[in-house]
């Protein structure tokens, strides 16, 4: 469009994250969704509901007179995403593409991505967007300023009943190498946030499975996603960790619920937490944003020691930007396309994330309790 200096960006697969991206882009003052890219009929529908042009391939799109994108996100199944952005590359020449998580279910694939973006000059964004929550910043902060001590442990619940329709809408959600499951879905997002908060990766993990109570649909045994796991971790900083997940459990102790970032998962009331990083000097919780601490002053005037003999309160921390996280990511994700600002979470981070659930993959395969190092 002559004259629009809006950036062009265009959504390539019409699942389920896909209309949620697309509200914000069309959203937006600084983009223009020009199109949506999916051989599917569902995808050919959403695209009619946002009123903008499909296209059945990127190379269809590029033969058309609508504009070369400058950036696709690539809202595919999990095993398909590598392949698809290597695939836009090629074809487009993009300043940028944002992968969603994961960045791939198999982190070798992932790094020949990311070679490939590199000789095309062109950066990866994973979407792990609770890195643009509002509240990590300010969490993130009070890592940093030491208002916590020093970090020694972190405690981690993603618990929350998936119900039949979400397996029966995409298969594919019910098969592990395909990206199903709890580890590749929920954890990923998990293993993402603490590596940001606390700046270190993890490099050992020890997991041991649930037991599945929900019927198999047809997957292959080898190849049927975990339901849950309990997992331990050690940090190359020294950080210990611990990360309960399971899908097919009534809780609100998950992101989503406690969060209230994504519309079609209703925000916990009263409020709740899921994670909680335990200092030598206080307590972060999280996403409720509350530091426990003691108070010096307080216990002096009982005549006690700082400890666990004296009175604790909390504190909230209020984030100074109210937006909705993948409101931020999209204006984030633009500003990346520009080459203003470098992508928040980088292919080298999303490779991380995507090693540490390879690992616990791989444990939960051997179901040894042994641990594996990453």
């Amino acid at each position: 469009m002559a004259g629009d200096s809006r950036v062009p960006i265009a959504l390539v697969g019409g699942g389920t994250i896909a209309p949620l991206h697309a509200k914000y882009l069309l959203l937006s003052q600084t983009c223009r969704l020009v199109a949506l890219i999916d051989p599917f009929e569902r995808g050919q529908i959403l695209a009619s509901e946002l009123g903008i042009p499909h296209f059945q391939s990127v190379a269809a799109l590029l033969e058309s007179p609508v504009d070369n994108p400058d950036g696709y996100i690539i809202c595919v199944p999990s095993s398909l995403h590598v392949m698809v952005a290597i695939e836009v590359i090629n074809l487009a020449s993009p300043k940028a593409i944002l992968v969603e998580k994961p960045i791939s279910t198999d982190s070798k694939s992932a790094t020949e991505l990311l070679i490939v973006a590199d000789i095309a000059s062109c950066k990866i964004h994973v979407g792990h967007h609770r890195r643009s929550h509002p509240y990590l910043a300010v969490a993130r902060e009070a890592i940093k300023s030491e208002s916590l001590g020093q970090i020694v442990s972190i405690s981690c619940l993603w618990v929350a009943k998936k119900n039949s329709g979400y397996f029966n809408i995409a298969p594919w959600r019910s098969s592990r190498s395909a990206g199903g499951g709890p580890v590749w879905t929920n954890l990923i997002h998990d293993i993402d946030m603490v590596h940001y908060l606390v700046g270190s990766h993890i490099k050992q993990v020890w997991s041991i499975p649930c037991t599945r109570h929900r019927k198999n649909t047809g997957i292959p045994t080898d190849d049927l996603v975990e339901e849950g796991a309990v997992i331990m971790a050690r940090f190359e900083n020294g950080i210990v960790g611990t990360f309960h997940i399971h899908d097919n459990g009534v809780s609100p102790f998950n992101w989503e619920s406690a969060a209230g970032d994504n519309p079609s998962h209703p925000k916990a009331s009263p409020r709740v937490d899921c994670y909680r990083i335990f200092g030598t000097e206080g307590t972060l919780s999280g996403p409720d944003g509350t530091i426990w601490s003691y108070n010096p002053e307080r216990a002096e005037e009982l005549g006690v020691e700082v400890g666990w003999n004296a009175p604790i309160s909390g504190k909230f921390l209020e984030p100074s930007n109210g937006r909705r996280p993948f409101q931020n990511q999209t204006e984030h994700f633009i500003r990346v396309i520009r080459g203003s600002e470098d992508p928040i979470c980088s292919g080298a981070d999303g490779i991380a994330a995507a090693k540490v659930c390879e690992a616990v993959i791989n444990a939960l395969t051997l179901d040894n309790g042994m641990p594996i190092s990453i």
